[in-house]
């Protein structure tokens, strides 16, 4: 009887250190997350997360051209033609500080933007398209806030503000296209306007999930 117990003492000794090992928060978490967002509406992320304060992540951003109509609009690139954006996208490196270990953060990304559009005009000899192509480096510092459940799952909201590190643009106009019809040079330049003029705000409203 003696040894039994004894033996079942030292059993339950031994689980000890196991059971505090399993209860001991995660050093390492990876996830996703998506949700709406500004100035590109579509966004989603991979990250990686270090001992509840530090997270690393890799996000793409898009605005799909099949809503494209109220953004032209509103950078007033459809001046008496036929407008299209061919591409307003971002992929962005993303660091985020938890300085309380908690759902607060603050944080900053730099990425890459892209915006090309085209513009067609009809004239007496045919179809005119310009187009328009700018390519930006920019950073973006944010604070916002990530609350995570024990299922794993998250919820997150931030804002901050798109800085132009630097950009390029090019742009190309047939040459007779100004004495046809001189909207198509105002909307191409309005394009490069869009994709030059900056700070712009940035917002995200997110869910995911993280292990």
């Amino acid at each position: 009887m003696t040894r039994s117990l004894t033996f079942l003492a030292l059993a339950a000794l031994a689980s000890l250190p196991a059971r505090a090992q399993e209860d001991e928060p995660r050093l390492i978490h990876v996830g996703a997350m998506v949700g709406p967002a500004l100035p590109r509406p579509l966004d989603g992320e991979v990250f990686v997360k270090l001992m509840d304060l530090v997270q690393l992540g890799f996000s793409y951003s898009d605005f799909p051209n099949f809503i494209a109509s109220p953004f032209l609009s509103a950078i007033d690139a459809k001046n008496g033609s036929s407008t299209r954006l061919d591409d307003f996208s971002a992929y962005e490196a993303d660091l985020r500080v938890f300085p309380f270990r908690g759902a607060f953060f603050t944080g900053a990304s730099i990425g890459h933007q892209s915006l090309k559009g085209a513009s067609t005009v009809q004239t007496a000899v045919g179809p005119r398209t310009g187009t328009a192509d700018v390519q930006t480096i920019y950073l973006t510092p944010r604070v916002g806030a990530l609350w995570t459940w024990s299922s794993g799952f998250l919820l997150g909201i931030d804002g901050g503000v798109q800085l132009k590190l630097s950009s390029t643009q090019t742009v190309n106009i047939p040459p007779d296209a100004d004495a046809a019809d001189p909207n198509l040079r105002k909307n191409i330049n309005n394009f490069v306007n869009a994709g030059t003029s900056y700070p712009l705000p940035s917002f995200h409203f997110r869910i995911g999930w993280q292990y």
